[in-house]
């Protein structure tokens, strides 16, 4: 059967994607974990940046050496080893490393395992299966790396699974989505194709957890929390009110109240931008 784990994170359309699906028939298990999204915010801290960032910053902050804290901030030759070791962070993340230190608010790279692996390992010895995953190398270059290293299956006694499109791409997978007439879930919209060729959704792009704020600093336009106060006002009222996102969006330079559309000529017979012209 396929696994589902129900983070607590998910999007409700996605949510009401795997209700139909199991409603058809589809031999679907869903699972849970036993903490909570907000219960790892206030323990762990926030998801920001990247997830490398977000554990460099958790290295740092637990090294009792000076040696090791001057080498994980900057980098240098490590003393024990004589070999060159790289920061940790990033220098133009030292400002979230100071903020942390300086307790404004923690960070954390911990709620993907908290959230979504820890879940699985009791399933997996139950039942005795092997996860079958759909990560592609394209989506991060932590799996490109992973890929780089393990191909698609992995056999290590404790992490065996089999990513068997780690080399496909996003253009492969809505092709397939296509192709074999798949249903997706409401957030995607429809896969439509473009005039160069390629397939797009007309809603997100990708989804993931609703909460998230790796790498949402690298969006343009509309970001992920400011659309959750369009397709999901409540998650969006709860992000800002109760988990106090206003503040670290805002610490990071990140915009998080409703995205409002630039005014710009879209129809050349919109009246609104006739300019007068006086008749001689």
């Amino acid at each position: 059967p396929a696994v589902f784990c129900d983070t607590g994170n998910e999007f409700q359309s996605v949510l009401d994607h795997i209700e139909r699906m199991i409603a058809d028939g589809r031999p679907i298990v869903v699972i849970k974990p036993n903490t909570t999204f907000t219960e790892v915010i206030k323990k762990w801290g926030y998801p920001v940046i990247s997830k490398n960032t977000c554990m460099g910053i958790d290295r740092f902050v637990n090294t009792k050496s000076f040696t090791q804290k001057r080498l994980r901030a900057f980098g240098g030759i490590n003393p024990t080893s004589g070999k060159k070791q790289a920061p940790t962070v990033r220098k133009k993340w030292h400002y979230v490393l100071h903020a942390v230190l300086r307790g404004e608010f923690r960070t954390t790279n911990k709620c993907c395992g908290i959230l979504k692996i820890n879940p699985t390992k009791p399933y997996e010895k139950e039942t005795g299966r092997v996860p079958f995953v759909g990560t592609m190398a394209s989506e991060s270059t932590n799996r490109e790396q992973s890929y780089a290293d393990n191909g698609c299956n992995t056999f290590d006694a404790g992490s065996k699974v089999s990513r068997p499109i780690m080399f496909w791409t996003e253009q492969d997978v809505l092709r397939y989505h296509v192709e074999h007439n798949l249903p997706i879930a409401g957030a995607y919209g429809e896969i439509k194709e473009q005039s160069d060729g390629t397939l797009k959704c007309t809603g997100d792009q990708r989804t993931g957890c609703k909460f998230c704020l790796f790498g949402i600093h690298l969006e343009k336009g509309e970001n992920r929390i400011q659309r959750l106060a369009r397709v999901e006002p409540e998650s969006y009222r709860y992000a800002i009110e109760e988990l106090g996102y206003d503040k670290v969006m805002d610490f990071l330079g990140v915009e998080w109240r409703p995205f409002v559309q630039p005014d710009m000529q879209m129809d050349m017979l919109d009246s609104r931008y006739e300019i007068p012209v006086e008749e001689e």
